[in-house]
């Protein structure tokens, strides 16, 4: 009972990533689901065996929810910007299919690894701006993302999101404020794209199950673990509840400040 009370709380917190940071709580859940599926099967079971990928599987599922609640706050706003957006999607879609995939045969270490040296140089990339830039730029001098950002980039974010179970943010609201966005616009236009890599992701989890069923229990469809998914998500629209109203109270600096926070935990968190 008190890992379902912990994952209520995680849901509360994710969704309050979600709406701040574009954050929708891979990074959070994952770690919690897989420890509940562990201690809530038997040593040695298949679903025991398999928690890590039922925690992914079940983290990407809930971003589609989280991130669709999002968007839609974000779009009632105006703050979608579809220049961005589009093509991006369809090439992380792309990438979510081949990360998912490859989730299967690439080594986790090498995977832990790569994402770890990204976020370094993210941080590192974050803090210069900070130094580089102490006034807030105009935003009417963003520029559109090149075709290489939406091609390559799109692929990119969507292979390690999706093999990794996390969503996308880490990697597009860095590209968005190298463009010159401002991080409100940044964080907006990551929970739009954070649910194609979600939707391929979980398609991709599903076929798989269809081509390969595996029995792990009552409590799973497929690879999904239910019962944290419900709690994760009752959590998570109370999150968004109380994030809202603080969305546009940031200011961009503190905003900026803020996510380099949220990355330096995310970093020490997968270390």
């Amino acid at each position: 009972m008190e890992l379902y009370l912990l994952l209520l709380v995680a849901g509360c917190l994710s969704g309050v990533l979600t709406i701040l940071f574009g954050f929708a709580g891979g990074f959070v859940v994952v770690p919690l689901v897989y420890t509940t599926i562990r201690l809530h099967t038997d040593a040695g079971s298949m679903a025991n065996e398999l928690a890590f990928k039922s925690a992914i599987a079940t983290s990407l599922l809930l971003m589609i929810i989280n991130s669709a609640l999002a968007s839609y706050q974000q779009y009632k706003k105006g703050k979608l910007k579809w220049p961005y957006i589009f093509p991006l999607a369809y090439w992380i879609a792309v990438g979510a299919v081949l990360g998912t995939f490859a989730s299967f045969y690439l080594s986790a270490n090498f995977l832990k690894w790569a994402f770890v040296l990204y976020l370094v140089v993210t941080i590192v990339d974050c803090v210069f701006r900070q130094i580089k830039h102490p006034q807030q730029q105009q935003e009417s001098s963003a520029r559109l993302l090149t075709t290489q950002e939406r091609s390559v980039g799109g692929v990119i974010i969507g292979a390690v999101a999706a093999a990794l179970g996390v969503g996308g943010s880490v990697m597009t609201v860095p590209l968005f404020r190298r463009c010159g966005l401002d991080m409100s616009s940044s964080v907006a236009l990551a929970n739009p794209l954070s649910m194609p890599l979600a939707i391929a992701g979980t398609i991709t989890f599903i076929v798989g199950y269809m081509f390969q069923p595996v029995v792990l229990g009552t409590h799973f469809i497929g690879y999904f673990y239910y019962p944290a998914l419900l709690c994760l998500i009752v959590g998570g629209y109370i999150g968004m509840k109380i994030a809202g109203p603080w969305s546009n109270k940031l200011s961009n600096r503190t905003h900026e400040r803020g996510y380099i926070v949220l990355l330096t935990l995310v970093l020490f968190s997968i270390l």
